[in-house]
C-alpha cells in the first residue's frame, strides 16, 4: 500500500513562486511532506523563502487537518518553533537529528523516524533508546544507497532499522515490528484501516 504526501522540499523553496497548487493536490494526498527547512540549501531564518513555504504548508496542512513530514537538517530548533503555532493532526519528524530538541518534541507528540544511519551512528542509538517507545517511527529514506552498508537502499533496508531500534530499545524485534505498526496507524490513520501481513 502506498500513501502519497505532497510538498515542497526546502531544496526548492527559491526555485518557485509559491504553493497555491498545494491544496489542490492535497485532495489525492494523505498528507504534506517532505516539508521544513535546511540552511544547506538557502537562507533558512525569519523572512526567508523557505521559511514562508513552510509556513504557509503547515497551514494548508492543519486547514484540511493532514499529517505532515517534516525535514529539519541543522533546523530543528526553528522548525519545532514554527511547528508550534500550528494546530496540527499529525506531526513526523523525518530522520530528526536534534539531540537537543528531542524532549521538545517528545513533550508535543510529535513521531520520529530513523532511517539506515541508526545502525551505525551512537548520537541516534542514543535518541532512540531516550524516545518514547509509543511515538518512533521506521523508514529507508531509500533510495540512498548507504556506501558504509554496502551500498544497500530503500525499503529492504527497514527490518534492519526495526532489528537496531529493538536492540536499542531492550524489545525483541517481534516486539518493536508491532510498535512500529502501531505507531504507524496512530500517525497516518488510514494505515490502521489495513491489517499488517
Amino acid at each position: 500500500m502506498i500513501n502519497a504526501f505532497v510538498g515542497l522540499h526546502p531544496s526548492e523553496a527559491e526555485k518557485t513562486s509559491g504553493i497555491d497548487w498545494l491544496p489542490e493536490a492535497l485532495n489525492q494526498a494523505a498528507g504534506v511532506g517532505e516539508i521544513g527547512l535546511d540552511p544547506k540549501y538557502s537562507g533558512a531564518g525569519r523572512g526567508s523563502p523557505q521559511l514562508m513555504r513552510f509556513a504557509g504548508q503547515l497551514e494548508i496542512a492543519e486547514s484540511a487537518r493532514k499529517p505532515v513530514q517534516v525535514h529539519s537538517r541543522n533546523a530543528e530548533a526553528a522548525c519545532l518553533d514554527e511547528l508550534s503555532t500550528h494546530r496540527l493532526t499529525s506531526v513526523l519528524l523525518h530522520w530528526f537529528n536534534g539531540e537537543s530538541e528531542l524532549g521538545r518534541a517528545e513533550g508535543k507528540g510529535y513521531f520520529v523516524s530513523f532511517g539506515p544511519a541508526l545502525l551505525e551512528s551512537k548520537k541516534l542509538q542514543r535518541m532512540a533508546s531516550r524516545y518514547s517507545k509509543d511515538l518512533i517511527l521506521a523508514e529507508s529514506d531509500g533510495p540512498v544507497p548507504f556506501a558504509s552498508l554496502g551500498g544497500a537502499d530503500g525499503p529492504l533496508m527497514v527490518p534492519s532499522v526495526i532489528f537496531k531500534l529493538a536492540e536499542v530499545k531492550k524489545v525483541t524485534f517481534e516486539e518493536m515490528a508491532q510498535m512500529a505498526t502501531r505507531n504507524a496507524s496512530e500517525y497516518l490513520p488510514a494505515l490502521g484501516k489495513v491489517k499488517p501481513t
